[in-house]
């Protein structure tokens, strides 16, 4: 089983950021980065085909022309996952549930802060879970 996360593109990252854990909780950690409202849809119906035991996302800022345009797909593709997920945004405007309303709702909502902080805080609340699970 696997940890999806899915980030912004690596351009975005910035140079010294030390790099992430292979495994998380004994579960290997994968990274799809994205750019865009589209690439977030093909990210998350790629996470429907491989079926990790759970989604991070990192959501991509993006102005309302975007989020009129493929609001509708990443609703369908989120509420389509097969394992629980956490976001990471931010800011509350760039939130999923700021512009859409999936029923597939986030196990957790990460805001603001520093990125790399956020990102931390997600990964260790999945292992949290993943060891709860496992008892």
């Amino acid at each position: 089983m696997t940890i999806l996360l899915i980030r912004h593109a690596p351009e975005a990252i910035v140079p010294g950021t030390p790099p992430l854990p292979a495994q998380v909780a004994g579960h290997d950690l994968s990274c799809q980065d994205c750019d865009s409202l589209p690439a977030l849809v093909r990210c998350l119906q790629h996470a429907h085909r491989s079926q990790p035991a759970w989604v991070l996302i990192e959501v991509a800022a993006a102005n309302e022309q975007q989020w009129s345009a493929h609001g509708p797909a990443l609703c369908a593709a989120l509420d389509a996952l097969p394992a629980p997920y956490i976001e990471i945004a931010r800011r509350d405007a760039d939130a999923l549930d700021t512009h859409l309303h999936p029923q597939h709702a986030p196990v957790a909502l990460i805001c603001g802060g520093v990125r790399d902080d956020a990102c931390r805080l997600s990964l260790a609340i999945a292992a949290r879970r993943l060891q709860a699970q496992e008892g």
